[in-house]
């Protein structure tokens, strides 16, 4: 989902960044936070995820609230897209008021509503959703992030310190992020605003953010951040659809009635690893979790749209080979496991886990 994304781009001006030392960037972050009520920008957006790949171009407005009760920072957002790679998507609008958000789609004719809290869960694992995750991370100061300066570049003709962004163990353990989430910013060495942010988190794809134009602190109008759906419009509760795309724990009996496609099983498994758990997705995925003392394997299938455009583990080794009679490719890392994936009778079939290459092709082999 793009909206964590466009609200990410809007933040950009927020979270101001003084370097060399990371103390400095942490006081200046916080002065910068401190200091901006309202923000207008025109940003540019590519991302690269799972779910789907494109650019962006998006003009937003935000505009500060006072904290939460937690002291998280809030805001009023609205965000329109301007262009896209997707032709359909634009017009689509994001609208928040701080606590309740509105998602227009003026294509499908379609509104999700619902709180502000549904809004960063409404966003599934991509792009989008990692940036509002370092954006949170960045905020929790210099314990939270390991930070490097690289040195000075120019974007866009501006002179800026080029900043590597990464959680520390810690936040990543708390925080739970199963990927390694990596982020460079570009700081204008003059405004201390960051003017782009490139995100690498492996497993939730890749993006980037450019600044194209930004005012800040130069009053934004209340009206902006309210929304009242069209009247031919169908709205869409977000609490519904999180929860009828949230995987559902079902025997295995259940998921082959819940697909359109044969479900398949393998007839061989690696030394004393069991199914302990098998999800639907909707009603076109099913994961099958295996696990063994010493490691673990999903099998996902899935005749839905199931892209997988994330870039191996920095030195894994990719092949492509053939598994069933069909092209597949195999991913494999010292220390990480394996991931083999293919397509057969329409169906996109995914072995991933603590196994090794030559076991996850013989479990795919053995299906039936």
């Amino acid at each position: 989902m793009l909206i964590s994304l466009l609200i990410s781009a809007l933040l950009l001006g927020a979270c101001s960044t003084q370097l060399p030392t990371a103390e400095e960037i942490v006081a200046k972050m916080e002065a910068a936070r401190d200091s901006t009520n309202d923000l207008h920008a025109t940003v540019a957006i590519s991302f690269t995820s799972p779910e789907q790949s494109g650019n962006l171009v998006i003009e937003g407005w935000m505009q500060k609230l006072p904290a939460a009760e937690d002291g998280h920072p809030k805001a009023r957002v609205r965000a329109q897209i301007l262009e896209a790679s997707q032709p359909e998507m634009v017009g689509a609008l994001v609208v928040s008021d701080g606590e309740q958000f509105w998602i227009y789609s003026p294509n499908e004719k379609t509104v999700v509503t619902g709180t502000a809290a549904e809004m960063k869960e409404y966003a599934p694992n991509s792009p989008a959703g990692a940036t509002v995750v370092l954006q949170d991370v960045i905020q929790q100061g210099l314990d939270a992030v390991n930070l490097e300066v690289l040195g000075e570049e120019q974007v866009a003709g501006k002179p800026t310190w080029k900043v590597k962004v990464t959680p520390s163990a810690e936040t990543s353990a708390n925080l739970k992020l199963d990927g390694i989430i990596e982020g460079m910013m570009w700081v204008d060495t003059e405004l201390a605003m960051p003017l782009k942010l490139t995100l690498d988190a492996s497993d939730f794809g890749n993006g980037s953010v450019e600044v194209r134009s930004i005012e800040v602190n130069a009053g934004v109008s209340a009206d902006l951040f309210t929304f009242t759906p069209p009247a031919d419009a169908t709205v869409l509760q977000a609490a519904d659809l999180i929860a009828e795309m949230a995987p559902k724990q079902a025997t295995l009996d259940e998921a082959r009635t819940s697909v359109s496609f044969t479900l398949r099983e393998p007839s061989y498994l690696p030394a004393e690893m069991l199914l302990v758990e098998v999800r639907v997705v909707g009603t076109d995925t099913v994961i099958m979790n295996y696990k063994s003392e010493s490691s673990s394997m999903s099998l996902v299938q899935s005749n839905g749209d199931m892209q997988d455009d994330r870039e191996p583990p920095a030195g894994s080794n990719v092949q492509q080979i053939t598994v069933r009679g069909q092209p597949a490719t195999l991913i494999t890392a010292e220390g990480q496991g394996s991931l083999l994936t293919w397509k057969e009778d329409g169906v996109t079939l995914l072995i991933a886990g603590k196994v090794t290459g030559e076991e996850a092709v013989q479990v795919a082999e053995g299906l039936r």
